[in-house]
């Protein structure tokens, strides 16, 4: 007897991976069948589908027939069935064994085809509902084949307007069955009008909408489609009216992750769990981006200039296998020359908000920011209008999504609002590295797009809790992503501009202290063929499961000479809590799904975990299922050699380190360039009287020049006689020098898991319009730090109001931001917002020089007393900040 179990099945290994995956993973093998059936009308895909599900399962079923009275016969055995005529006699139904049995015996019966997706005739080319049909009259969600048939079909018809090509090809899911990978096309649409004149459309003000990098989050996937057919067919006037002057750009990236249940594959392995991947062959396809500062050497990123990162070179071969889709997307995406701004679009569980907007890290401007919020806020409106009944969406939630939904974890099953934005940190509770939308957002310099971006999460749109086709929650998810995409086509017809309006001009203390660079790291000087990348031995990755309501635990040994360690675990069809604990039992990091403003986090994932110099021994992973299901766990464990040292990144990951240079005083450069008043820099040995008389206000982010008398002198007369003194970052070192009342010892210096306020006071002046969300002061990973590496300045509680301050924020008890009068003037406390750059984690794709969010630039601005300024279209739309108010 052959131990291939294909040997004598007329399905081959491939048909077996390519059924078993849109059936939910209810295929037995060759051999273990559930049923004897067969009949000259049943294709050997379809007999060996019927003979290896289970009997009651219902199996998406094409039935073509000779003539319309057939139609009739087959409603009687299946009610539920669709018929059409055209372009002949066929039905659609969803057959158990004993159906499509029966329906076989029909003497009039040709052939039974498998044919998941939304639109039951789509096999035919039929579409009598529109190519994709309204949530609401589609039979599922649509299918990846069903998505490539339908924009050709689109493109046919529109051939003046609409665009659809391949821009290179996934890894494709490999199978313990059929032995071999399927790589599939990742596919781009472009829309506008005389698409094919490529001169005009590089003129054109391109939007990118980036729809399915998480295959198990649907909801991108579900409305893109469906707004690009409502495009084409006239139901957005005002957008299609548009189309000489913009060019919309959809990409339906990760493939692989789109396709339906697939349990034969490693990623998951549960039979019957994920309806569709997150990933690809290289992990988390959203954390796979060369993004600038801090990477994890736990991800797999695709940079399409190659190890070198000059173009010369290929990228690493081990990139290169497991995410050819994620290097030809980068690729692709910069040549474009005209992109106005970028949506990701993404799905999350639980939620107090139905749709999240996030701002992700960059460097940005006064004018950067307020185009970023011009965006989100852009999309905010459309998606409140295009929401007004988003309460449905929780309350329509189907019996297998309720039965897992966390309302125990305080997050109502009906979220409390249709919008809401933030950071990351402020929404989700968590930072991380690789994003796609920080990728965008990242300058053209440094390997980025250059444009405001935001990555969108839509409730309930998950592998948990959202395996079931609802009807009206994807309608409802398709609604709001219509409207994200309309709010990005509106921003994308303005021109925004953002300015700072001060209430006097701005002095600043320079120094070269702050300012790091490429060749201060001891292996950039190397011999660039003195180290090469070795994949082996440095990753460990553990496949666990955790059983519902339970714990499960994973370790790893860490060697004396370890430099870092970085943890990622995925629970694949859960939620969990985490704990990873060292060597001495003590917890070094934690992570609560509830947290934050979502269950479950950042689509449902785990944060990565970076911890520098960690100790030898046993580490471990403590991980508590949160829903009543067991889940496959994945723990991916990755050590860097060369304790104390900067990783090379050379060995680490396979790429070389770009050069750079850069400071944390870059921001007040920027700030000058956008603001109404003078913004100049000093070094410490230039500033006396004379030089302050002409400022009202002088900001020191540093404490160089702590040991110059004549230095501090002139900082204290300034302060005594009225002036207006900011203290950042090291900068609060000096406080105990210029007010009587404060020691050194009252001066604070924490690490935090990022640079945020753990207690904000409303009523203060130095958080005037802050919305009630904000609380996050800087990006960590721009600027080279991982998490819990977040240095926060700051003063003892008690010393600070004894010495007359007012307390605006604090962190872990200390003020961080607050105000102290010292003679005439007043100290404005940030203790965090702009750092020098962090050079001991992996950083080959170079650093930013700051990365403050909106909530620490609006505490800056309302530091020196002055306003931000939005303008649209030359009407000035927004003012923000305290201005001159003396209070």
């Amino acid at each position: 007897m052959s131990e291939d179990p294909f040997a004598t099945t007329p399905i081959s290994r491939r048909q077996f991976v390519r059924l078993s995956a849109a059936t939910g993973g209810t295929l037995a093998l060759p051999g273990a069948a559930s049923a004897d059936v067969s009949s000259s009308s049943f294709d050997a895909e379809y007999q060996y589908l019927v003979n290896h599900t289970p009997a009651d399962y219902e199996v998406p079923t094409l039935v073509e027939v000779t003539d319309r009275a057939s139609l009739r016969a087959m409603e009687a055995i299946a009610p539920e069935a669709r018929t059409t005529t055209e372009p002949r006699p066929a039905a659609h139904a969803t057959l158990t064994t004993n159906q499509a049995e029966r329906v076989a015996d029909l003497p009039t019966a040709e052939t039974l085809h498998f044919s998941p997706g939304a639109n039951p005739f789509w096999r035919l080319g039929h579409y009598p509902l529109g190519v994709f049909p309204e949530p609401e009259r589609s039979t599922d969600f649509i299918d990846y084949e069903e998505l490539a048939a339908g924009f050709e079909h689109l493109a046919a018809e529109h051939t003046d307007r609409m665009r659809v090509f391949s821009i290179g090809r996934s890894a494709g899911k490999y199978n313990d069955v059929s032995d071999r990978r399927d790589p599939r096309d990742v596919l781009v649409v472009e829309l506008a009008e005389d698409v094919d004149d490529r001169a005009a459309f590089a003129e054109k003000r391109q939007v990118l909408s980036n729809c399915t990098i998480h295959g198990d989050e649907r909801a991108g996937g579900e409305a893109a489609p469906r707004f690009i057919e409502g495009v084409l067919r006239g139901q957005y006037a005002g957008v299609e009216a548009l189309l000489d002057e913009l060019a919309l750009v959809f990409t339906f990236v990760n493939p692989d992750g789109w396709a339906a249940r697939r349990p034969q594959y490693e990623s998951y392995g549960v039979p019957g769990a994920p309806l569709h991947e997150r990933g690809n062959l290289g992990g988390d396809t959203n954390r796979q981006f060369p993004n600038p500062g801090w990477v994890s050497a736990a991800h797999t990123i695709a940079e399409p200039l190659g190890a070198t990162l000059d173009g010369e070179t290929a990228p690493p071969d081990y990139v290169a296998e497991t995410t050819p889709d994620m290097l030809a997307f980068v690729e692709h995406c910069r040549s474009y020359e005209n992109l106005v701004c970028g949506i990701d679009l993404h799905g999350m569980l639980s939620s107090k908000d139905f749709v999240l907007a996030l701002d992700g890290a960059s460097q940005s401007s006064t004018d950067e920011l307020q185009n970023s919020f011009e965006l989100i806020e852009a999309i905010g409106t459309r998606i409140t209008e295009n929401l007004p009944e988003w309460e449905a969406a929780g309350q329509a939630l189907s019996p297998v999504t309720d039965q897992f939904n966390p309302s125990v974890f305080g997050l109502s099953a009906v979220p409390e609002q249709a919008f809401n934005f933030g950071t990351p940190v402020e929404t989700i509770g968590y930072s991380g590295t690789g994003f796609v939308d920080e990728w965008f957002a990242f300058p053209e310099e440094l390997g980025g797009l250059g444009i405001p971006s935001l990555t969108m999460e839509m409730a309930y749109s998950n592998i948990v809790g959202g395996n079931v086709y609802d009807q009206t929650r994807v309608g409802m998810q398709v609604d709001g992503y219509r409207g994200a995409i309309l709010g990005a086509i509106d921003y994308a017809t303005r021109d925004v501009d953002g300015r700072f309006d001060g209430s006097g001009d701005v002095a600043y203390v320079t120094t070269d202290e702050l300012t790091v660079r490429a060749t201060d790291l001891p292996h950039v000087d190397d011999d660039d063929d003195a180290v090469t990348y070795d994949p082996s031995g440095d990753t460990t990755t553990t496949e666990t499961s955790v059983q519902a309501d339970g714990s499960t635990a994973v370790s790893h040994t860490v060697a004396s000479d370890v430099g870092s360690l970085a943890v990622h675990p995925h629970v694949q069809e859960s939620v969990a809590a985490a704990r990873l604990v060292d060597p001495e039992g003590t917890t070094r990091r934690t992570f609560d799904p509830d947290a934050g403003r979502t269950f479950g986090g950042r689509c449902c994932a785990l944060p990565t975990w970076e911890v520098s110099d960690p100790a030898a021994g046993e580490w471990t992973l403590e991980l508590d299922n949160a829903l009543p299901r067991p889940s496959g766990v994945e723990v991916r464990f990755v050590t860097a050699r060369g304790a104390g040292e900067a990783p090379d990144p050379r060995e680490e990951l396979g790429y070389a380190q770009r050069d750079y240079e850069v400071t944390p005083l870059q921001y007040f450069a920027d700030l000058d360039a956008d603001a109404d008043v003078a913004v100049d820099g000093y070094a410490p040995v230039d500033l006396d009287g004379s030089v302050l008389a002409d400022y009202d206000h002088l900001v020191v982010i540093h404490d160089d020049g702590a040991d110059d008398p004549d230095y501090l002198a002139a900082v204290e007369s300034f302060l005594r006689d009225g002036g207006n003194l900011v203290v950042t970052d090291t900068g609060a070192r000096l406080l105990p020098e210029l007010s009587a009342d404060l020691g050194a010892g009252d001066v604070t210096d924490q690490t935090a898991y990022v640079g945020e306020l753990d207690e904000v006071n409303d009523d203060h002046p130095l958080v005037t319009d802050r919305r009630p969300i904000q609380d996050h002061l800087w990006y960590i990973a721009p600027v080279g730090f991982a998490e819990d590496q977040a240095r926060i300045f700051g003063v003892d509680s008690d010393a600070f109001e004894a010495a007359g301050g007012t307390v605006a924020g604090t962190t872990g008890g200390d003020v961080v931001v607050g105000t102290l009068p010292v003679g005439d003037g007043q100290v404005q406390l940030i203790g965090s917002l702009l750092p020098a750059a962090n050079q001991s984690n992996l950083h080959p794709f170079g650093m930013v020089d700051y990365a403050a969010t909106y909530f620490g630039h609006l505490v800056m601005t309302n530091a020196l007393f002055a306003e931000q300024v939005r303008t649209v279209d030359g009407a000035e739309t927004l003012r923000i900040g305290r201005g001159d108010d003396p209070s």
